[in-house]
Parts: structure tokens; C-alpha cells; sequence
């Protein structure tokens, strides 16, 4: 039996979500793309499906629409995300190094500028001056032999098993010793689970197959997420950034499944 008796009634509990998600007053159903899919699926579907906790969609959402690329829903989610409370000003400025790690600094540049204007905006809606920005500082500087010891270690903890071998720059200088060695490694403000949900969603958004099982697999054998959470990720990835993203992205984790059960 539908939890709605009415259409106004299905609209009505939509609409309250899309405002306590999105922190301002939801659109009037203007048209079928606002009404059915935005006001109505997305926020009155989507968002209110459970499974996740409002931080993962959090991540799962800055990181789609930042890989997107469109900046209309980039200042309103980060906005929203910040307004709400369910990140802080300081576990955004930490994703951002993340997700620039994953999708590149010039589109990182653009969520770091949302983030301090969506910053200035609440500052100026509440009265209160913003603190000074709380960050955890770049690693200290050591031997090359002692980081690279560093990235690999990072690496079997984060994936469950060794690196590959590390041939080029790319993958000794670039992937092991800065990404895990001094990225992942970073513990103040996000958590295993967040990185991983960044980067899960980070190359799925560009159908990097062999980085997104690498981090499925890892997710489920390492406990970071359940394949309950895992599906779920792929119904709120999909809504930002396309059914047809979404459908690969659950085939690479059926395939990851069925690995493990056998």
C-alpha cells in the first residue's frame, strides 16, 4: 500500500523534504521536469529512501555534481550541505582536497569558491562571523624511501592487499606517495567510509571500471559498507548523474558481489 492517499498529499511530503534537504523554500510544480522529477522523485522519492545517512548522500551528491561540472547545483548543494549542519566547513574543505585528487584540482577550485561563498551567505543570513577555517596540516617531509614505506602501507590498509607494482611516476610519486600516503592517510575530518564513497562515486562518474571495483570490493571486504548501503549509493549516484552511469556502476558491483559469494 502507497504511503500517500492523494496526489496533494504525495506533494505536500516532497516538498517539505526538498526544503529541509535543500535549506530554502522548494519550487512550485511549474512543470513536468520540476514536478515529477526534482519536487517528486528526487526529493520525494530519492532522498527520503533511508539505507544511507544524510552525511553519505552528502558526499555522494557534492562529488556528482562537482564531477558534473554544473555549477547551479553545485552552489546549492554545497550551500545546503554546510546550512544544514550535516558537514562542516571543515569536512568540506577536506573533501575538497579529495574529491580534487579524484576529479581534478580546476573543478575541486570550483567547489573550494562555493564553499566560501555559500560560508559569507550563511554568515550573513545567521549574524554570526565565521571562525577561521580548522585544517589538518600537510604531512612533514621525510625521506623518498620512508614515503613511499608510507604509501604502500596506506594502500594494503585501504584495499586490503599490496599495490600494484609502482612503474611510473604516476603510480610511485603521484598514487602511493601522495594520494595514500598523504591524502588517505588523513584522519581529522573524514572518515575511511567518506573517502571511499567519494572515490567510489569520483570514477564511476567517468567509468573508471577498474578503480570503481577496486573500491567496491574493498568496501564490502573491509566493512566500510554493506552491499544494502552499496545498492543504495547507486540509486542516489544515478539520480545526479544519469541512469546510464547509474546501470554500470551497479553492474561493476553485482559483479563484485558475486566474486565475493563464490
Amino acid at each position: 500500500m502507497s504511503e500517500w492517499s492523494t496526489r496533494g498529499e504525495r506533494q505536500a511530503i516532497a516538498r517539505a523534504e526538498y526544503e529541509h534537504i535543500m535549506q530554502s523554500e522548494s519550487p512550485d510544480p511549474c512543470g513536468a521536469f520540476i514536478e515529477a522529477g526534482v519536487v517528486g522523485f528526487v526529493f520525494g522519492e530519492m532522498w527520503r529512501r533511508g539505507v544511507l545517512t544524510p552525511r553519505d548522500r552528502r558526499w555522494i551528491t557534492l562529488t556528482c555534481v562537482g564531477a558534473a561540472g554544473a555549477i547551479t547545483p553545485i552552489e546549492t548543494h554545497v550551500y545546503a550541505a554546510l546550512k544544514s549542519g550535516d558537514i562542516s566547513y571543515s569536512e568540506f574543505d577536506e573533501f575538497v582536497l579529495h574529491f580534487g585528487t579524484q576529479a581534478g584540482w580546476p573543478k575541486a577550485s570550483a567547489m573550494q569558491m562555493y564553499g566560501m561563498v555559500s560560508m559569507f551567505k550563511i554568515g550573513d543570513e545567521t549574524g554570526e562571523q565565521a571562525a577561521p577555517l580548522d585544517y589538518e596540516l600537510w604531512a612533514e617531509p621525510t625521506e623518498d624511501s620512508i614515503r613511499r614505506q608510507r604509501g604502500i602501507a596506506a594502500y594494503h590498509e585501504i584495499h586490503g592487499e599490496p599495490p600494484p607494482p609502482a612503474s611510473t611516476p604516476f603510480h610511485g610519486r603521484a598514487r602511493l606517495d601522495y594520494l595514500y600516503g598523504e591524502v588517505w592517510s588523513r584522519q581529522k575530518y573524514l572518515t575511511r567510509r567518506d573517502r571511499r564513497i567519494i572515490s567510489i562515486c569520483s570514477a564511476a562518474s567517468t567509468a573508471v571500471d577498474e578503480e570503481v571495483t577496486d573500491h567496491l570490493r574493498a568496501a564490502l571486504t573491509l566493512g566500510d559498507m554493506t552491499r544494502d548501503e552499496l545498492e543504495e549509493l547507486v540509486v542516489h549516484f544515478a539520480v545526479y548523474l544519469g541512469w546510464n552511469l547509474g546501470r554500470r556502476l551497479d553492474d561493476l558491483l553485482s559483479d563484485v558481489v558475486s566474486t565475493i559469494d563464490t
